[in-house]
């Protein structure tokens, strides 16, 4: 049996009990992650793909290319496909920053133990990224699907930054049975390019990070008001954790969660954009203090109320 035919023989064997594994990844993934952002108002923190199977020609090449430095007999040997290739069935989770990632990994680490997840094998591409400069944390499952045994199924944790450098470098081009052939020019910029986005990544952690603390719910202490009267500011953005505003001048601050939760009577946490939308118009008092301006409304909307 060539190699070609003993790959297509495991895709009619098992093909729908890789479809079954990788739908039921999806699930638990899915459970697992609105798990980890439960205490968190931003859901779309964390993004699970809907995942794949890898082509028939994509497994050849991989397979070929695993087998190519054993000694003749091993070679002849029909090869187990699924031992030698562990991720013909493969997922992503897309995060929004580093910190997100560093998150999830843990939560599956703890999360694969308490349901009796089988890991197969981790590996850190974050800590120490691929020469290409590709970076991901990975994890290869070990799904029991019924009545077919296990099936490997590889997680990748990319943030989303991570994930666009695979499709701005072409990185599925240059893999295993691509006509393409890398150059030391594309090495160069695909470098380059992971080394820039990794600190973008970086930076968006700490504008991240920075916010949070700007509009954590803690005191007021060095708050100072800016005018003895309230102004009428336009609503211009909103979103779960604050809303931004603009006063005629066109100066602009932030409407925090704390100011709209008391306002609203309510306790724990609070949408912003539950209460407040884009174009309202609302009366305000200006407060600034170390970390800037704030507009803290004196009524809520009439649709809020």
């Amino acid at each position: 049996m060539s190699l070609q035919e003993n790959v297509n023989a495991a895709y009619e064997r098992r093909s729908s009990a890789w479809e079954s594994a990788l739908s039921q990844m999806h699930g638990w993934l899915t459970r697992e992650c609105a798990g980890a952002l439960r205490d968190v108002q931003d859901k779309s923190r964390l993004h699970v793909d809907a995942g794949r199977i890898k082509d028939r020609g994509r497994a050849s090449a991989k397979l070929a290319k695993k087998i190519q430095d054993l000694d003749a007999q091993d070679a002849a040997d029909a090869p187990d496909v699924e031992d030698r290739v562990r991720d013909i069935v493969g997922t992503k989770v897309l995060c929004k920053s580093t910190r997100d990632q560093k998150l999830i990994v843990e939560h599956l680490q703890k999360a694969a133990v308490r349901a009796g997840l089988g890991v197969v094998e981790t590996k850190d591409y974050t800590s120490s990224p691929k020469a290409s400069g590709y970076r991901a944390f990975h994890f290869i499952f070990a799904v029991d699907v019924p009545g077919e045994g296990d099936v490997n199924v590889e997680v990748q944790i990319k943030t989303r930054l991570q994930d666009a450098w695979g499709e701005l470098t072409h990185e599925n081009s240059y893999k295993s049975g691509s006509p393409i052939n890398k150059t030391a020019f594309h090495d160069d910029v695909a470098l380059t390019m992971a080394n820039l986005l990794s600190e973008v990544d970086r930076l968006a952690d700490c504008l991240a990070q920075d916010m949070e603390s700007v509009i954590e719910d803690d005191d007021q202490g060095g708050m100072n008001p800016v005018a003895a009267a309230p102004v009428r500011v336009d609503v211009v953005t909103t979103g779960p954790r604050y809303a931004l505003a603009e006063d005629a001048r066109g100066d602009r601050g932030l409407i925090r969660a704390i100011d709209v939760r008391d306002l609203a009577g309510e306790h724990g946490l609070i949408r912003v954009d539950d209460y407040v939308r884009c174009h309202d118009v609302l009366e305000v008092n200006v407060v600034e203090g170390d970390r800037g301006r704030f507009f803290k409304p004196v009524r809520l909307p009439e649709h809020a109320e």
